[in-house]
């Protein structure tokens, strides 16, 4: 248990932390109804995929999936997971170099094409409704090579399931204000599954859902800020 005062603490600086993060509840919303990316499922796919990767987010991921929008999805050439499953690689790399992400994305289209839905949209949000933190391990997607906890908590998210992404962004926050809140975690965040529950625990006592921390971690980190207020206002609507 925490201490009343201890949590009345964290629920004042959470407040003025999402103060500070741009369009946050329409990044939330968004994410929980499934229509990051308008809604299109494999474009939600390759955004977990190359996000996979390390690299920029705004620089790297966003004007490849823009990209790959025009050449491939608009032009009628890709349209589905099934569409993706069986396609050249080759001719997808010439969008996003990493083969690695390519083969992820396959990978999550494949085991979602086996769920119910008539479009991909329902598809990913039936099987994010479906499948639970505690059943990462034992659930197909766990086994596609290059997905891991992260990937999976992040298409949980788009899926329109309210949880925690616990990248080094969203932990460094966690951490920072659960300590100026002199609450000590028990979980290491090297112990994700525990350090997720633990973490979305704390913040659903003070009224603050898991993936409003999520987003606003994202949104208030200095290169986000930077970025989101000049040249990509144009698709913010998109992501």
């Amino acid at each position: 248990m925490f201490k009343e005062e201890n949590l009345k603490r964290l629920k004042t600086i959470t407040d003025e932390y999402i103060k500070k993060a741009y369009m946050l509840d329409e990044f939330v919303n968004r994410s929980l109804r499934s229509m990051r990316w308008e809604g299109i499922g494999i474009l939600m796919v390759l955004d977990a995929s190359f996000t996979s990767v390390g690299l920029n987010y705004f620089n790297s991921v966003i004007p490849a999936v823009i990209e790959f929008k025009e050449k491939f999805y608009d032009t009628n050439e890709i349209r589905s997971f099934n569409d993706i499953i069986n396609y050249d690689i080759e001719k997808l790399r010439s969008v996003w170099k990493n083969e690695r992400s390519w083969k992820a994305a396959k990978g999550i289209s494949r085991v979602l094409s086996f769920y119910n839905g008539n479009t991909d949209r329902e598809k990913l949000r039936n099987w994010a409704s479906s499948n639970s933190l505690d059943n990462f391990k034992r659930e197909d997607l766990s086994k596609v090579k290059g997905i891991g906890i992260i990937t999976y908590q992040y298409l949980r998210i788009m899926g329109g399931i309210d949880t925690l992404m616990p990248d080094k962004i969203v932990i460094k926050l966690v951490n920072e204000l659960t300590s100026k809140s002199g609450i000590i975690l028990k979980s290491s965040h090297k112990d994700y599954i525990n350090y997720i529950k633990e973490t979305e625990n704390i913040f659903r006592l003070i009224g603050v859902e898991p993936i409003k921390i999520t987003w606003m971690s994202w949104l208030i980190d200095s290169e986000a800020r930077k970025i989101l207020s000049g040249k990509f206002n144009s698709v913010l609507h998109l992501i």
